[in-house]
This record gives structure tokens, C-alpha cells and sequence, in this order.
């Protein structure tokens, strides 16, 4: 072998031992940013339970079941739930879930068609203090359930109610969003 070959081969081996590097280098990055699109997608809910309510399938303007709980949580303020444990929406008619959250009341708050969330929240205890008629006594024990009919679009609540009655029968009007108490 004549020196220029052998320092040709050896110039050869030398590219293809980068280019193997390189390669190597560009699957792993590959393989790392795959993993971080899988841990991205996985997760893009902020803690949400998987649900077949996906945000890209909600009807236009109706904002998302996260963003529903955030403003029932949020409005009631510091001291209105006690430990938040869980909380359970539906997307529904105003004519199919306010019934179903009043447990068989039916007001005209919203016209029947309007769509609207239904926010059922779970709590240690509901710290509510609104009016209530002479003579009222509060149950020995505190209510633990908190539910809301919200309109979807403009987060108007219309109706809003406290119980101890968890969980509602949501399922029968629509599929049951489930979130964490931080939404």
C-alpha cells in the first residue's frame, strides 16, 4: 500500500467514524425529542383525567371543562370550599342538565337549547354563606357538594345549589368530564 492510499483510507475511516457519531447523535436526538412530544401530548390536560371530551371536539365558542372548573372554583373564593376533592362537568342543554344538577327543578334561567356545563365540585366541606329563610338550622353535618349550571359560552351561572349528594347523575345527560381539585 502506497502512503496516499494508507492516508486516504485512514481519511475514509475517520468520516465514516463521524458520520456513524453523527448518526447516533441524530437518532438519540430523535428518540429524546419523541420523548418529549409523547410527554407533551401526555401532559397538555394540566392534570385531567382522560375523557372523550377532547378541547379540538368542543362545539365553536364553548370554553373548555378546565377553564369551566377554574371559574366555579375560582369565583367561590378562599374560604367557600373546604379540602376540593374532585370535580365532575358535562356539557349538556341547559333543558337536559338543569335538572339534573337541581335534581328534577327545572327554571328557564337560559332558553333549552343553550349549551351549558354542568360543575359538580366535591369538597370536605361548603363554606356557603348566603341568605337563608328565619328559623334555619345548617345540617349537624357540613354539605360536601357544590353544583353549578354555568352557560358554556359566557360563563353566566344561572343556577347553583349544595348538598350532600355525590355524585350527581351527570352521566345520563352527557360524558363525565372528571378533573382534579386545581382543575
Amino acid at each position: 500500500m502506497t502512503n496516499a492510499s494508507t492516508s486516504d483510507l485512514a481519511s475514509l475511516m475517520r468520516r465514516n467514524q463521524i458520520r456513524k457519531r453523527v448518526t447516533m447523535a441524530g437518532n438519540r436526538a430523535r428518540r429524546i425529542g419523541g420523548l418529549l412530544a409523547a410527554i407533551a401530548l401526555a401532559t397538555a390536560g394540566c392534570g385531567r383525567v382522560a375523557s372523550p371530551i377532547r378541547e379540538g371536539s368542543l362545539p365553536p365558542g364553548v370554553m373548555s371543562a378546565a377553564w369551566a372548573c377554574r371559574q366555579v372554583i375560582q369565583r367561590a373564593g378562599r374560604e367557600f370550599f373546604t379540602r376540593v376533592e374532585r370535580v365532575h362537568l358535562v356539557l349538556a342543554t341547559y333543558a337536559k342538565g338543569e335538572p339534573v344538577e337541581s335534581r328534577g327543578d327545572i327554571s328557564t334561567g337560559m332558553p333549552p337549547g343553550t349549551l351549558v356545563w354542568v360543575v359538580e365540585v366535591h369538597a370536605k366541606a361548603i363554606n356557603w354563606d348566603h341568605s337563608v329563610p328565619a328559623g334555619y338550622h345548617p345540617p349537624a353535618r357540613p354539605y360536601t357538594d357544590y353544583s353549578v349550571v354555568m352557560n358554556a359560552r359566557t360563563g353566566l351561572v344561572t343556577d347553583r345549589g349544595e348538598c350532600r349528594c355525590w355524585p350527581l347523575p351527570l352521566s345520563k345527560v352527557g360524558t363525565v368530564v372528571s378533573l382534579p381539585p386545581e382543575c
